[in-house]
């Protein structure tokens, strides 16, 4: 009787961790997901934080100022422009 009470007991648990093993798998699969999901976020974070202090450069005057002085050669006012021509 004992024997049979034991193989019953046994038949039980195994049919519960028989079904309860997909929704572990899944659990650890959700898991994997939420890392790699965190991981990617944490990427992008840093780029749209890279990209802001870009933007912010960008728009400032000094890196406007730069641009127009190097790239259109514009001069300010009072200022005296001077072309240099090298002849080889």
């Amino acid at each position: 009787m004992k024997r049979l009470g034991f193989l019953l007991f046994s038949l039980i648990v195994i049919y519960f961790i028989f079904l309860i093993r997909q929704d572990i798998i899944d659990n650890l699969e959700l898991k994997r997901e939420e890392q790699r999901i965190r991981t990617n976020l944490e990427l992008e974070e840093g780029l749209s934080k890279e990209l802001g202090n870009r933007l912010k450069r960008l728009m400032s005057d000094n890196y406007i100022e730069e641009l127009a002085r190097t790239k259109m050669g514009l001069i300010k006012k009072g200022e005296t422009a001077y072309k240099v021509i090298i002849n080889n």
